[in-house]
Order: structure tokens, then sequence, then C-alpha cells
């Protein structure tokens, strides 16, 4: 819940300073920036804390299950979120392709799995519940793949640039008689 503050209270000030009253003005720029300092040292965007937080509680959610094919594979998202958020950094192509994983994907994987370790902590278990919790780790496996694709075409993009910076290079080498 405080999480949710957090964000809230970052999207508030995004909005007072791209778009400030008149009275706004002179507070914000009296007061913004040590704000800005303490709460987000690296003025990340609210889709990059978005998945940092998601990032959190899937860690979180992680200690309580131990599962031999699951524990890895969430393992396994986490470091392919946080390659996602480096890329994001400094790509917006790839900060829209979080915001469209945080706006479903995240929450429904981090609501099953809080299901999954209320599924394994009950004493008593069904063939529902079993079958359940292994549709859960299934589809955990099938997100991650998701990811892996959704992580390779935003590298795509770079290879394509610098595969285009090769050709530029060797052609003006050529032209210039120097290779």
């Amino acid at each position: 819940m405080e999480e949710d503050k957090y964000i809230f209270e970052k999207l508030k000030l995004n909005l007072e300073r791209n778009f400030p009253l008149e009275k706004d003005n002179k507070e914000y720029s009296n007061n913004s920036s040590d704000d800005n300092s303490n709460d987000n040292p690296n003025n990340e965007s609210l889709t990059i804390l978005e998945t940092k937080r998601n990032i959190s509680k899937i860690k979180e959610y992680s200690k309580d299950i131990n599962n031999a094919e699951l524990s890895p594979a969430l393992e396994e998202m986490i470091s392919i979120l946080n390659n996602m958020v480096d890329y994001s950094k400094s790509n917006k192509e790839g900060e829209k392709k979080l915001q469209k994983i945080n706006e479903y994907h995240l929450p429904t994987a981090i609501k099953m799995l809080k299901y999954y370790i209320d599924f394994c902590n009950l004493p008593v278990k069904n063939t529902n519940i079993e079958n359940t919790s292994l549709e859960i780790e299934d589809v955990i496996t099938k997100l991650n793949e998701a990811l892996k694709k959704m992580l390779l075409e935003m590298n795509e993009n770079k290879l394509i640039d610098i595969n285009s910076d090769i050709d530029v290079l060797k052609n003006m080498l050529e032209k210039d008689g120097l290779i």
C-alpha cells in the first residue's frame, strides 16, 4: 500500500512539473529538486518505478516458494525484467513495452503467485488445487518466454542500428580506398 502511495506521489509531482499552476511554479522550483533527489535519485519514470515495484513483489513472493521448477523460473523472470528496465532507462520504445507489461502481465502474475503460495500452505489439497498450481507454474514459464521475446525485440533495434553503422563505415572506408 505504501508503494502505491509512493507512485501516486511521483505521478502528482510529474503532473505538477508538466502542468504547473501559477502559484505552484515558485513552490515547485524551490522544493521539488530536494524531494526528487530523496525519493527518486535517478529521476526514473513512473513506468520504471512501477516495474521495480513489481520486481520487488515477485522477489518477496519467491522467498515463500520452494519449488524446483517455479523458483528458478521466478529468478529468470526477475533477471529478464531487470534487463528490460536497464534498456528502458535509455530507450523510450522499451519503456512503452514495459508499460504494457505493467498494465496486465505483471499484476496478473503477482496475483497468481499469491494464490500459489496460499494453495501450497493449505493443509488439505484436492485435484483442483493441484491442477491450478501446475497451471500457475506453466503460465509463469510461458510468461518468461514472452518476456524473453520482448527483450530480444528491444535489442533487435540496437542490432539494426549498429549493423547500419557498420555498413556505412565499411562503404566510406572502401570509397576512400582505405580497405
